[in-house]
C-alpha cells in the first residue's frame, strides 16, 4: 500500500518553521530574529551533511543573521539585494508552511486509502476536445518552447576554499582568560598584544565582549564618546 512519510523532513525551511512554532510566534521579521541563534546552534551541531544541503542551510542562516543584526542595530542600512533576501525568506517560509499543512491533509487521505477523486458535477455529460480557435501545431510548439525557456536552469557554481573565520566562542574564551590573569583590561582597536587587528576580528571581539556582559560575566566603563572601554570581571 502506498504511504506518505513526511514527519522526519528536516530541510532548512522545515527547521526554521519548527523553531518559529516552538516559540509560538507569527512568521515575521521579529520572530525570525528571535530564532536566529537557535538555528545557528543547530547548524553547528550537524555531524555530517552534504555540500549541497549545507549550502541551503547557510543561505537561510546568513539571511537570519542579517535580520538579527538589523534588530540589534535599527540604523543599519541595507542594500536593495539584502532587503529582497529578507522579504523572499519570509514569503518562502509562509508558502512552505501552507504546503506542509496541505501535505498533512494528503497524508491523512492516504492513510484512509482514499486515492481517487471524482467530478460528480460532470456526471452524464458528453465529452469532446474543443481547442481554442487558431491553435495550430506550430503555435503549440512555440508555447512549449516558451515554457521550457522560463524553467530554472541548473547552475554550476565555482568552487572556492573557505578561509577560517574568527570564532565568536574563541574570542569569548580569550577574553575570559584575559580577565582570569588580570583584574581588568582595556578594549580598543588593538589586539591584546598591542598589534593592529583586522576589521573582522575587531567586530567579533566586540560582539564577544557584549555577549559576556549580557551573560553577567563582566562589567564595563566608558568615560567618553568613542573612548576606550575599561572591562573588569563581575564579582
Amino acid at each position: 500500500m502506498y504511504e506518505l512519510t513526511l514527519d522526519k523532513f528536516t530541510g532548512p525551511l522545515d527547521l526554521l518553521l519548527n523553531l518559529v512554532e516552538e516559540k509560538k510566534l507569527s512568521i515575521n521579521e521579529v520572530s525570525l530574529s528571535q530564532v536566529a541563534e537557535q538555528y545557528i546552534a543547530y547548524l553547528k551541531s550537524l555531524p555530517d551533511i552534504s555540500k549541497n544541503e549545507l549550502a541551503s542551510f547557510l543561505v537561510v542562516a546568513s539571511t537570519l543573521m542579517l535580520i538579527k543584526s538589523r534588530s540589534l542595530l535599527p540604523s543599519l542600512e541595507l542594500s536593495d539585494e539584502e532587503r529582497v533576501d529578507i522579504s523572499e525568506l519570509e514569503n518562502r517560509l509562509k508558502i512552505f508552511k501552507l504546503f506542509k499543512e496541505l501535505s498533512m491533509d494528503i497524508k491523512a487521505l492516504s492513510q484512509k486509502e482514499i486515492h481517487l477523486f471524482g467530478r460528480e458535477a460532470y456526471v452524464g455529460m458528453s465529452y469532446f476536445f474543443s481547442p481554442p480557435t487558431g491553435v495550430t501545431a506550430d503555435a503549440l510548439r512555440k508555447a512549449i518552447l516558451n515554457v521550457l525557456e522560463i524553467l530554472p536552469k541548473r547552475e554550476n557554481l565555482p568552487e572556492d576554499i573557505i578561509e577560517k573565520a574568527v570564532s565568536l566562542e574563541e574570542k569569548m574564551d580569550e577574553l575570559k582568560n584575559r580577565l582570569e590573569k588580570s583584574l581588568k583590561f582595556t578594549f580598543s582597536g588593538k589586539s591584546l598584544a598591542g598589534k593592529e587587528k583586522e576589521k573582522a576580528e575587531i567586530i567579533v571581539e566586540f560582539l564577544a565582549l557584549l555577549q559576556l556582559i549580557k551573560d553577567g560575566f563582566m562589567v564595563f566603563e566608558q568615560k567618553g564618546l568613542f573612548a576606550n572601554i575599561d572591562v573588569k570581571k563581575y564579582e
